[in-house]
């Protein structure tokens, strides 16, 4: 969700409306956004007030000229439907490094650590890769 609103808001920013951006999860349990996520990316000019999670399907995977996941189990999925897809680290700064969202943290971790300042670095580092991943997806 993350890096579909804040790729949105460069693109807007940016007037660069060749490029569009949806998102879809490999787990999508219809839920709130986590609120965390949704006020840092309000800090950002991004309003997701009215998303709604959605999951990967072979149709929508079909639909897409690019897939970005963000950690290697994502990946994994797309992969068993039948598609190719790239890491985000990887588009972004040609790394193999998986970026997991906060749900994922608290299943990992558990609930006893600090995900709010954990979903403040993971959006703002998502926030600073955009431009990356612009560019990368304009140069191929």
């Amino acid at each position: 969700m993350s890096a579909e609103y804040l790729s949105k808001r460069y693109i807007s920013d940016n007037d660069l409306h060749d490029i569009l951006f949806s998102s879809a999860g490999t787990i999508a349990d219809f839920q709130e956004p986590y609120p965390m996520t949704v006020e840092r990316l309000q800090n950002y000019g991004c309003d997701c007030s009215q998303h709604q999670q959605r999951r990967i399907t072979t149709e929508l995977l079909a639909e897409q000229d690019l897939i970005i996941c963000m950690a290697q189990h994502h990946r994994e999925s797309v992969k068993d439907l039948g598609f190719e897809s790239i890491l985000f680290n990887e588009i972004a700064y040609d790394k193999t490094e998986d970026l997991l969202d906060d749900g994922e943290y608290m299943q990992i971790n558990g609930p006893d650590l600090d995900l709010d300042s954990y979903v403040t670095t993971i959006v703002d580092y998502i926030h600073d890769a955009i431009p990356f991943v612009i560019k990368s997806i304009r140069n191929e």
